[in-house]
This record gives structure tokens, sequence and C-alpha cells, in this order.
């Protein structure tokens, strides 16, 4: 406690009262700005060694942040009250502490003067502090938890999806294996029918070729010519339809036209239409019903593929003549609307049941191949003509016609 001899009992018992104050106080004379009064407390919390040292020092050192000493000198001079200002402080020991202060103006020793009262709250802001540092942390976790949780989300969707995808993949799997196993059960069939029947009479064949009357030796020997030519046939759009399976036919698209190519491929048969007594009519430049058509152009081109067109036209018009009867006419008409180039080839044949004529297009289901004249169908041309139109990105169709026989209608862009 500080002693003051000559003061009067007023200014004592003030002394003694801030002296014996559990918290930090200064008492700064408002004149001159310069503390008069420190009390032990304020010593102990600024860590001074006594309050003359204190007193003598510049009390402004002891502010870790300039400005916050140069707006409470504001305030002060002002005549503000000061109410609960904090600061960060620097003891003169060193350590780093945190105070809030209070003002009130007071007389002392006669003089106008303000006392400042100073709490110690460094650990209330440690607190704040890591209560912050926490929140931020708890924060950073929900966001991560948040974070971790949408990924998860994503990756179940994901999952999900693949699951779904591989369903959906094995379902196709299974339908294709049961199209294959189907497929092949007709192929081993209608393969081994020509090859029994080759077998049969080139056996006969061998065995009386000596004695055997020529005319017997001309129906075997056509005989076998028939059953060779239907394997070969069987083979060769087996063949074809395998490399469309195995994306080994390469697309060689050009400017086709597609009058031209009718033509060809009439010439080319036109042999086996009058073989069996069938007209073979070309009809390329108009089409088969001008009257369904008046948007149609003559010199009908495409972007096609040569190779695959020959092969869909010889494929159609030999399906054609297959199942027109004897007398009966195949009409291949060419033509060009707004939409593309059209071919259809029209038979005069009986026709297919409506509900019978999706399965011509499906190489899994065994239809009807019998011709007219007992010629025996591949069962692979049709789908392979869906398939190669696929390809150049047309379309391919059959329907009844109204006065009997079935077309095929294959429609190219252009």
């Amino acid at each position: 406690m500080l002693d003051f001899p000559n003061a009067g009992n007023e200014n004592f018992f003030l002394r003694q009262a801030l002296e014996d104050c559990p918290i930090g106080v200064a008492v700064v004379n408002i004149d001159n700005n310069k503390r008069v009064f420190v009390n032990q407390a304020l010593v102990d919390m600024l860590e001074a060694g006594s309050a003359a040292e204190l007193l003598a020092g510049d009390f402004r050192k002891t502010f870790v942040n300039q400005d916050d000493i140069t707006n409470l000198m504001r305030r002060i001079a002002s005549g503000e009250r000061l109410l609960k200002i904090e600061s960060h402080r620097l003891a003169l020991r060193g350590n780093r502490i945190w105070i809030s202060i209070d003002s009130q103006p007071i007389q002392f020793e006669g003089q106008s003067a303000l006392v400042n009262w100073h709490v110690d709250i460094t650990e209330r802001k440690r607190s704040h502090e890591e209560l912050l540092a926490a929140q931020h942390e708890l924060n950073s976790q929900i966001a991560e938890l948040r974070d971790r949780e949408e990924r998860l989300e994503s990756q179940v969707e994901s999952l999900v999806a693949l699951a779904e995808d591989q369903a959906s993949m094995r379902a196709e799997l299974q339908g294709l294996n049961h199209q294959k196993d189907k497929f092949f059960g007709i192929i081993a069939h209608d393969l081994r029918s020509p090859f029994n029947a080759m077998l049969g009479f080139s056996e006969m064949l061998s065995q009386g070729a000596l004695t055997m009357e020529r005319e017997k030796l001309a129906e075997y020997g056509a005989s076998v010519h028939d059953a060779a030519k239907q394997s070969f046939e069987l083979m060769d759009n087996l063949l074809e339809w395998a490399r469309l399976q195995m994306d080994k036919d390469e697309v060689n698209i050009v400017d086709l036209d597609v009058c031209d190519a009718v033509k060809t491929n009439i010439e080319h048969l036109s042999t086996i239409a009058v073989e069996k007594g069938v007209a073979l009519v070309c009809d390329a430049d108009t089409p088969t019903h001008a009257h369904a058509h008046a948007h149609a152009h003559a010199h009908a081109h495409a972007h096609a593929d040569v190779g695959m067109i020959d092969t869909i036209l010889r494929n159609l018009i030999i399906n054609a003549i297959k199942f027109t009867p004897v007398g009966g006419s195949v009409t291949v008409s060419a033509f060009q609307r707004d939409d593309g180039a059209y071919v259809q080839v029209k038979d005069t044949g009986a026709g297919v049941k409506e509900d019978q004529l999706a399965d011509l297009l499906r190489i899994d289901c065994k239809t009807t191949t019998t011709g007219t004249c007992g010629e025996v169908g591949t069962g692979l041309g049709l789908p392979l003509c869906a398939e190669l139109t696929d390809k150049q990105n047309g379309t391919f169709s059959l329907s009844n016609a109204n006065e009997g026989g079935l077309i095929a209608t294959l429609t190219l862009p252009h």
C-alpha cells in the first residue's frame, strides 16, 4: 500500500479502497493523461516489479495492437466513458494477456481524474477462442461428413445404376444366348436336310452309275445339284450374317444409282425366274403403286454400300421368285421421294399372315420356308436384309399387298 503522509482522510480512504480492490485499478489525470495511481492487482496483472515501475513506464507499450491505444486515447480525450473495452496487452515480462477496461470519472486528490478498472479476461478469451476453434473444427467435420454422405449417395446411385445395367445386360445376354441356341438348332436342322439329300442321291449315283437309266441319272444328278445349291445359299447367308455379328463388314458408303443396281441384279437372276416360269419385271424409275407415291421422283440415288445393296436385292428377288407360283410375277421397283430412295420387291404369291410378318425378320424364329415348287429356303435371307439395311441407316419392312402377295420395302438415305 502506498504511503501518503500529507493526504487528507478522504484521499487516504479512497486510495486504500482502490488499493484493496481485487481487480486492476489505474487512475489517470484527465488534464495531462498521465497515470497517477495503480494498485497492486494491476501491478501483478501487468507483471511489473512495483507500482512505481508501472507508473514510470510507458503504458502504451503494453498494447499489442497500437490501433487499440490510439482508439482508447481518442475516446478518453472525448470524455467518453469506457464500457467493456477489450484490448490485447503485453505484460512487462513478455506474457500476452487480454484485459477488459471500464472507466469512471472521479475527483482524485483534488484533480479531475478517470479511474480505469482492469479485468483479466485471458482465460475467458482463451476459452472463447478454443470454443471458436472447436466450432470451426466441428463445422469442418460436419462439412466433411456431408461431403462424404454426398459422395456415398453418388456411389450408391452409381452402384444402383451399375446393378441395373448388369441386370439389363444379363437379361440381354440370356436373351442372346437363347436366340443363339434356337438359331443354331435351326441351322443344324436346315444344314442336315440338303446334306442328307446329297449323300443319299450321290450314294445311289455311285452304286448304280453303270446300270442306271439315263433318265434316273439325270434326275438324281439334278437332285444333288439342288441340294448343293441350297447348302451353298444357306452357307453364304450364314457367313454374311456371322460377319455382321462380328462387325467385320466395313460399310463403304457411296453415291449409288439404285435403279442401276436393281437392273443389274434382275439381269443376273432372270435365268432363275425363267426356269420356274415366273415373270421378273423391272420397274426401276416408277413405284409399284404410283398413286401411293405422289411425290416420287425418277433416277433414285442413295448413300449406300454397293456390296450390301447387291446382297439385299439378290436375297429379296430370289425369295420372291421362290414364293411365287408358276405363271406369276415378281416386280422390282426403284424410285425416289423427299425422305429417301425406295426399293420395293412385290410378288404375286399367297402372302403371309399378318401376325407372322414380324417373325420373318427374326433370326431365331423358324418360319415356313418351302417355296411354291418345293424350294427350300434358308430362313436367313430376310433377317440378313434387315440387318444390312440397318447398317446403312436405312429401314426395312414387309407388308401384304391388297391383291395378294408380299411387298418388301427398303428405304435408304440420299
